[in-house]
């Protein structure tokens, strides 16, 4: 499978183009307790993870299961925002900056909880597909932690799994994606992102989260 830049999938390009924009920085400012006083800063350091993110970042899939009776398609993909990231919150740990490590981090996690939509608008643009429902290595018995390994050696993703099953570079993300034509039925996020909080696919855990 190929590895594709960032910037040459128009679903992650928006998506990198619209975290240098105000109404990104403001959710994200919201949702981790940042005032607007800090706006500011954490523009910059949101400029500085994009710039990076276009450097390194990749995205490579592969249809793992093709549609047959009784059976969704299955893909499976590898993203990350590739090892600049890494060393942009390492300099800044080193310079004892905490402030500005922990806003990259906060931004880096938003792009990477927003890329999901990203992917399943990829598909709504390029095929008659769109995503079912997401699964991740480790969150269910059928897709065990230790398939992590197998997935980047089979894609030839630039990831390596260690030992603990932490990715490098950090900012990196593994998940199957079921599909569907249902365009009713389409997930075009995971839970914690997604505004449906009726839905039926609902993971019970976010159903818990949200009755607390």
């Amino acid at each position: 499978m190929a590895v594709i830049s960032l910037h040459k999938i128009a679903p992650f390009e928006q998506l990198l183009s619209r975290c240098q924009q105000a109404d990104f920085i403001e959710e994200a400012a919201r949702k981790n307790g940042y005032g607007r006083e800090d706006l500011p800063e954490l523009s910059r350091i949101a400029g500085e993870v994009v710039r990076e993110s276009g450097r390194k970042g990749s995205f490579t899939s592969k249809l793992l299961q093709e549609e047959a009776e009784g059976k969704r398609p299955v893909t499976v993909s590898v993203l990350t925002l590739g090892e600049g990231v890494d060393r942009l919150q390492d300099r800044y740990r080193e310079r004892e900056n905490m402030t500005a490590a922990y806003m990259a981090e906060v931004i880096s996690n938003e792009i990477l909880m927003k890329s999901y939509e990203a992917y399943d608008r990829m598909l709504a643009e390029t095929t008659d597909y769109r995503v079912k429902e997401f699964h991740f290595p480790g969150s269910e018995e059928a897709y065990p932690l230790s398939d992590i390994g197998k997935i980047l050696d089979m894609l030839g993703a630039p990831v390596q799994c260690l030992k603990s099953f932490c990715m490098v570079p950090r900012k990196s993300v593994v998940f199957y994606a079921e599909l569907t034509r249902e365009k009713g039925n389409a997930c075009r996020s995971v839970c914690q992102t997604c505004e449906k909080r009726s839905c039926p696919y609902r993971r019970e855990e976010n159903r818990k989260e949200e009755q607390i």
